[in-house]
């Protein structure tokens, strides 16, 4: 073999080396813009899910406000005072009973 045809043929696998490293370069150009683009969009979701939730927080608290009367909270007091605390959670002891007993 000569050293022309040697040359073409080393020329020809570096050629298709190069492409291979071009291709794995745009590859991971691709990929990386991929990525960027899904932060991007997780990004802009966690603000809606923000403003949400802040707009949901800011109406419960505007209800809250409006519902109570300078007056109410006392007689929330009173009624527990005179009801007792234990009045609402007490429940009967539920009991098992077998045949054998």
């Amino acid at each position: 073999m000569g050293q022309e045809s040697m040359n073409t043929i080393l020329a020809m696998v570096q050629a298709e080396k190069e492409g291979q490293i071009e291709s794995k370069m745009m590859k991971a150009r691709q990929m990386e813009e991929i990525r960027e683009a899904r932060r991007v969009e997780a990004e802009k979701k966690e603000a809606e899910r923000t403003a949400t939730l802040e707009e949901t927080k800011a109406s419960l608290r505007k209800k809250r406000k409006r519902t109570r009367g300078p007056n109410e909270n006392e007689n929330n007091i009173n009624e527990i005072a005179v009801t007792g605390t234990k009045a609402a959670g007490a429940k009967k002891k539920k009991r098992v009973s077998f045949a054998d007993e």
